[in-house]
């Protein structure tokens, strides 16, 4: 679960467990823009979510 940093809905998002680095993806409630960090951190994933908009 992740909040929106627009609308401030948690959103479930899934992300394969192979994927590290960043990547944009789109709010499923507002449809506005995220910036996805996804970073491994002593075994354990961390994910940071951002403005995507150019605001940030």
């Amino acid at each position: 679960m992740v909040t929106c940093p627009y609308c401030g809905e948690d959103v479930e998002i899934y992300v394969e467990p192979d994927v590290r680095g960043t990547f944009v993806q789109d709010c499923e409630v507002c449809c506005n823009p995220w910036r996805i960090q996804l970073r491994v951190v002593g075994g354990e994933r961390e994910l940071q979510v951002s403005r995507a908009d150019g605001s940030e």
